[in-house]
């Protein structure tokens, strides 16, 4: 039996392999020939690169916002990255179990779909595990812990939060804020300033090398498009203190849901939390000036990391080393 891990993300698939570590990490795109998605084409990486150059091919993701929107498409995305994960040698496919990232708030009829679509793909066994659990894991956290912390992930197309203590989920909520909601609105800013169409891509190209949260950020970078009126290629220059104003409105509105859901705690624990150290985690976390941003708003010290895009299979893999958090959490009501 190999024990894995599973995260779903509106921006990547990621699966950990016991004693591997990381194994894959690609876009949760798919490819199908035509229209009429049945003739697999590609997936991941390879399907990124045919929504660009491909017209006769019909790219989807069947994640929207952080959560599975499309189940039947999902599990065979998910059955072709296994296929990609399983040994070359191997004759008969590994018998799987897996411990899978999903966000909060699902219901129980959500939860089964998470589990019969990942079955489907060839997985034998699952456990469902909150996604802000593996970031608390991952940001090194004690989550076992009678103390209680305060765990934010802001991810691709959702932004999570939660305060976890005893190896359970306190309160928690999630909110349709992510990188890609970010793009869009750089999108649009550049379409409104420059008269010029830019891709998704192009504008996460400018979210991940030239934001930041920092004033007077002198920075600019050349982007590339299309005239919005003649369609003709175009170039334009963008400045880091522009993009800054088009995306801290989305920074500020996450760090007054954390003042929220602190506040919705009781005194003792509110006071606790105030003491301790909020562990910001997520791929668009890992902007210039997020700790300071949040230390500002919510007057708690606040800790950005490194790659925080990798924290969640961090801790999903320190998860699948320790069987007794494994019980600890599920006995807490956190899976």
């Amino acid at each position: 039996m190999e024990h894995i891990a599973i995260k779903p993300g509106s921006t990547y698939t990621s699966i950990y392999v016991h004693g591997h570590g990381l194994v894959l990490r690609e876009p949760s795109l798919i490819s199908f020939d035509g229209r009429d998605r049945k003739n697999l084409r590609a997936v991941g990486y390879d399907a990124a690169a045919l929504r660009e150059n491909a017209p006769d091919v019909t790219t989807v993701s069947p994640i929207s916002d952080g959560i599975i929107t499309e189940p039947e498409i999902f599990s065979v995305m998910l059955k072709a990255f296994i296929d990609k994960i399983c040994p070359d040698e191997a004759i008969i496919r590994p018998r799987y179990d897996a411990i899978v990232g999903i966000p909060l708030g699902l219901t129980m009829d959500e939860r089964e779909m998470y589990e019969d679509a990942v079955i489907e793909a060839g997985v034998n066994s699952v456990t469902l595990v909150p996604n802000i659990v593996l970031s608390a894991i991952g940001a090194d956290l004690p989550v076992g812990t009678g103390k209680g912390m305060v765990a934010v992930n802001i991810g691709g197309g959702r932004t999570e939060m939660a305060v976890i203590s005893c190896g359970g989920i306190i309160n928690g909520c999630g909110v349709s804020i992510g990188g890609s909601t970010m793009d869009r609105a750089i999108a649009e800013f550049v379409a409104s300033s420059c008269n010029m169409r830019i891709s998704l891509d192009e504008a996460r190209k400018v979210r991940e090398e030239i934001g930041t949260l920092y004033e007077n950020d002198i920075a600019t970078m050349t982007i590339n498009g299309q005239d919005v009126t003649s369609r003709i290629p175009e170039v334009a220059s963008v400045r880091a203190f522009d993009i800054r104003d088009v995306i801290m409105p989305y920074y500020i509105r996450i760090c007054e849901l954390v003042r929220t859901l602190i506040g919705s705690c009781p005194a003792s624990l509110a006071r606790e939390i105030s003491g301790s150290e909020i562990a910001i985690t997520g791929g668009a976390s890992n902007i210039p000036g997020i700790d300071k941003l949040f230390m500002q708003q919510l007057s708690v010290n606040a800790r950005a990391f490194d790659r925080p895009e990798y924290l969640q299979m961090t801790g999903a893999g320190r998860l699948l080393s320790d069987d007794e958090l494994m019980k600890q959490l599920l006995s807490g009501g956190s899976v």
